[in-house]
This record gives structure tokens, sequence and C-alpha cells, in this order.
């Protein structure tokens, strides 16, 4: 994501006062919501190998730490902090026709232990048809279930997506995608098909590798995913392929990092595919999904799954959630080289239509298969609102 070097809160703030006056003055149709959540943690146990990772620089606490947000660079270590998850969001949109509107959402949170001021969606959208839309500009990443709404906590039950699921570089991309939308056999049907690119300057997930300043690059991408809903079972199905760059800046220069130049040039190939599944019976709930991600040769590929259930009694939502990520190495896709994995129990009570608190107690576990490992275990409490 682009953070706003040249933008001031205050030209921000103006600029949507602007809008919004326009907007009056033009009676033009606009809307506007925003979310936030207050969130509280710290880790009360770490034993076993420090692999320098998160770099000790930064935090100098692991293996008592905990990354709880591999994208933004969020990592909990022994004391309370409200640093790493905390954040909030503003968005609006401006209708200028019943067909034809503009969406954008600023979004408020530390990220690699800096305050930021992001621009997490700006499009245009055209209503084709009642089934067709055109969007074009900037938008969320639609890798996976969660991905859209992600940074909204209020609406899925944990504090955070399961990291080991959701933890990559780039959430964002610039381009433009076309969605359908229909009922088909009494199934509801959404799919979406896009392309674009995104440059993520002074990446958060390469602070956690280093604390110079990082470039990742998604080129050539280009995606697609099918959504199916009926009652109360929900389908999603997702593919995404681009070529990816990474480039170091030291003091002498600038150094590309990924992949190996030499080998593989400016650029090598990646692709992500998910597969989720998700229940809501009654009281039950149900969550799942599973993730396949492909670099080799240049880098490593990865597996990753989370399975969660629970049972609503009242206002409390109790459930249980296991993930893992698998990761291969890059000269042999076959060769398993870590396990990551973590439990995670989860308590929800629901305040009112529009906010709740979450207790959650993780116990996090990353094997080397070398007989070595570490591990954490971390206590988070939110409260999260939507207005």
């Amino acid at each position: 994501m682009r953070k706003l070097h040249a933008v001031k809160l205050q030209r921000i703030g103006s600029a949507v006062a602007l809008l919004f006056a326009a907007g009056t003055a033009s009676a033009l149709d606009y809307s506007y919501s925003g979310f936030a959540n207050v969130t509280a943690g710290r880790v009360f146990s770490g034993s076993g190998l420090n692999i320098g990772y998160p770099n000790p620089q930064t935090w100098p606490q692991c293996p008592s730490c905990y990354v709880a947000d591999f994208s933004h660079g969020s990592v909990y270590e022994t004391s309370w902090t409200l640093k790493p998850e905390s954040r909030a969001g503003l968005q609006g949109t401006v209708n200028f026709t019943s067909d034809f509107s503009f969406t954008g959402q600023l979004m408020a949170r530390h990220a690699a232990e800096e305050a930021k001021l992001d621009i997490e969606w700006a499009f245009l959208s055209y209503n084709l048809s009642p089934k067709f839309t055109l969007q074009a500009g900037r938008k969320r990443l639609p890798l996976f279930y969660f991905s859209d709404f992600q940074d909204v906590s209020f609406a899925y039950n944990w504090v955070r997506v399961p990291p080991d699921v959701y933890g990559w570089a780039v959430v964002n991309y610039n381009g433009a995608n076309i969605t359908y939308r229909d009922d088909i056999a009494g199934w509801a049907v959404k799919s979406n098909a896009y392309a674009g690119q995104e440059h993520s300057k002074e990446n958060p997930i390469a602070k956690l590798e280093r604390p110079e300043r990082q470039d990742i690059s998604w080129d050539n991408m280009m995606g697609i995913d099918l959504e199916l809903n009926r009652d109360w079972f929900t389908a999603r199905f997702s593919y995404n392929k681009s070529k990816q760059r990474s480039v170091l800046w030291l003091p002498e220069g600038q150094v590309q990092t990924s992949p190996d130049p030499d080998l593989y040039g400016k650029s090598s190939p990646q692709t992500f595919s998910s597969a989720a599944f998700n229940i809501d019976l009654d009281n039950w709930v149900g969550r799942s999904e599973f993730s396949r991600i492909t670099r080799t040769p240049a880098r490593g590929s990865y597996r990753g799954y989370m399975i969660g259930g629970g049972y609503r009694i009242g206002k409390f939502l109790p459930m249980i959630t296991i993930s893992e990520l698998r990761a291969y190495s890059a000269g042999d896709a076959s060769k398993h080289v870590e396990t990551d994995s973590n439990i995670g129990v989860t308590l929800r009570y629901q305040l009112n239509d529009s906010s709740s608190l979450k207790l959650q107690v993780d116990r996090s576990r990353w094997d080397f298969l070398d007989g070595t490992d570490s591990k954490r275990k971390l206590m988070t409490v939110s409260y999260d609102m939507i207005f």
C-alpha cells in the first residue's frame, strides 16, 4: 500500500469536506460509513529457537513475540500494547447517476511500528446491466474469502483472520475488474475477474526481515473468483497469477533481492489459489479455507489451511480454530522445510447490532523440521464497532 507521504491529514480532511460539499451543491447522492477496533494484546510465554525473525533490531524479545498480521508487520511482544492491530477506517460513495459511482476508503493504523494513513479503496463503478458491474481504480486484492473486509474486525468472529492463511506481502491492486451476480437454480452466484498491478513501497512485511526499506511489486496480475451461496452454506474459489519482484534500498544503492537477477531476470511468476467453505446453520458456525501458493523455482511454495467451528449461546459465540502453513523448498517443491501452526480459542460477545467484545488466546508453533522449533502464546482483547 502506498503511504501518503506528501498529503497531510488536514488536506485529506479538507478534500473529504470539499467532496461532500460538492455532492450537496450538485444534489449528488452520497453515503459514508466507518469501522474501528481497539485491540490490546501481549505474549505471555515464548520459548525455543530464535531465528532472527522478526528482525531483532525492531522486535528484540523474540521468540517471545507473535506475528498477528504479516501483511502489515503487526507484532506483539511481552508488554500489553494497542499498536499492532488497533485501526479505524472511513469509506464513502458518491453516486453520480443510478449506475455510475465513486467509492473511497481511508485506513489509519500502525504498520511495522509506524503510524500510517493509507488509501485502501479509490475506484469508479459502472453498472453495465443488472448482472454486470465494471470497476476501475484501487481495490483490495481478493486472494481469499475475507480479503475484501479483512480490516473490518466486527465482520468476523475472531480478533483477526488466521495469519497462517492471510499473511502475504500485497493486499491491494490498481487495475480493473468486472463482477457478475445472478441467482441460478436456487444459488446466489457472484464471480469477479480482474487485472492490474501493485508497487508497494516500504512494504511492511519486508520490515519483519530487516529494517531497511524494501519495495515489493506484483505485476501482470490476473485473477478470477467464484462465490456460491445457498441458505446456510457458502463456498468460494479463487485463482491469481502475477510476477513478483523485491528491491532492497541500501546506502550503496538498490539491490534486487527476489528473484535472483542472475538466474531469473527482473521478475518471477507466482500463483495463488484458494477454496473456502463456510456454514451458518441455526446456532452452528463453521469456517474453513485452504490455500496453495506456488513460487518455484525462484522462491519457495506454500500450502495452508484453517478450520474453525463454534456455537452461539445467546449473545456469546465461543469458537476454536486451527490453522497451518507448510513451506516447501525453492529448489525442490516436494521438500517440506517448515510447518507453522496455530490453535486459537475465541469468545465473542455481541453488545448490539454494531459492536462486539472479543477475547482470544492463541498458541503458535514454528516447527523447523530439524529437531528445533519456537513457540509462543498470545492473549488479545478487542472492542469492534461499525458506524
